[in-house]
């Protein structure tokens, strides 16, 4: 039993190798393709430009803007809680948790991750100077994952709704959340325009709520317009605010703006571009995309 057990964590660690070099050679490749394309093509504003440029010296990443070298992961430090076994980082002086299977390693890369996007120059950055959390909002995270956007101003929120349907990240949310556990509601499905088992819409959620939401950020990995299919009561709500996500789809950011300008929304575009990794076969010319929109009325 143990030299199997062995073995078994030796075919493990070899295929996460080879994983790891196949993802390194399609990276390589899809570098190469886009400075090719630059290379003949000139691009067609200056936050291409930029971004191009960037690229001709730096890895291929979500990010090819200057910030992102601002951000290293090594110094994190990872705290377990003995009273769950959880890990843990410290973020602006409040516990963030991370699902039961990640290592040190993973939950430093995560969290340093999540520092890079919200970095007031990343084209993934929900707020700006201009378009702030207010005291008392009612925030909806729709595919809130972690919860560190809430966890960030949960001091200012009057009520917060965490979607998430991962069991996994539920319990870490309910250990993050515990010291505000009144003002804190985590619902277990998916955000998306039906009403099953598994999912639920925004509109058919607040049809019994004494509260409507002031603000409401949207990203769930391109169901995005799903969602806001399923919001179509609450997106005529007066002083609604949203922060939506336009990088996962390619046509995402022409249609999101198309939507709320026909619905009476004011909005404008985060800084800078970025590419949606996820999906390498998806990332086609001109291959950086808009972050996301910030919309008010």
């Amino acid at each position: 039993m143990k030299l199997t057990g062995f073995l078994q964590t030796i075919q493990y660690k070899m295929d996460c190798e080879l994983k790891n070099i196949q993802r390194k050679k399609a990276l390589s490749k899809k570098r190469n393709e886009i400075l090719s394309y630059y290379k003949k093509q000139s691009p067609e504003n200056k936050e291409l430009e930029e971004a191009a440029n960037y690229l001709k010296n730096s890895l291929l990443n979500t990010f090819c803007a200057p910030f992102r070298d601002n951000y290293k992961w090594e110094n994190i430090e990872v705290l377990i809680d003995s009273s769950n076994g959880l890990r843990y980082v410290m973020h602006q002086g409040k516990k963030l948790y991370f699902v039961r299977a990640f290592n040190d390693r993973t939950v430093k890369y995560c969290y340093n991750g999540l520092r890079t996007e919200q970095d007031p120059d990343s084209p993934h950055c929900y707020l700006s100077d201009n378009f702030e959390m207010k005291k008392d909002d009612v925030l909806l995270d729709v595919g809130s994952a972690e919860g560190i956007f809430a966890l960030t101003h949960i001091e200012k929120l009057k009520h917060v709704v965490l979607f998430e349907r991962d069991p996994q990240w539920v319990e870490a949310l309910e250990a993050t959340f515990a010291p505000w556990k009144d003002k804190v509601t985590i619902i277990r499905k998916y955000v998306s325009d039906c009403d099953d088992a598994e999912n639920i819409t925004i509109d058919s959620f607040l049809s019994d709520k004494s509260y409507a939401p002031t603000f409401i950020k949207i990203d769930v990995e391109g169901a995005e317009k799903r969602v806001l299919n399923g919001m179509q009561k609450t997106i005529q709500l007066p002083c609604l605010r949203l922060a939506l996500c336009t990088y996962h789809q390619q046509e995402d950011f022409k249609d999101f703006a198309h939507f709320l300008s026909e619905r009476g929304f004011k909005w404008s575009a985060s800084k800078g571009v970025m590419l949606f990794l996820n999906d390498l076969e998806s990332v086609k010319a001109p291959y950086f995309r808009k972050g996301l929109i910030r919309a008010h009325k």
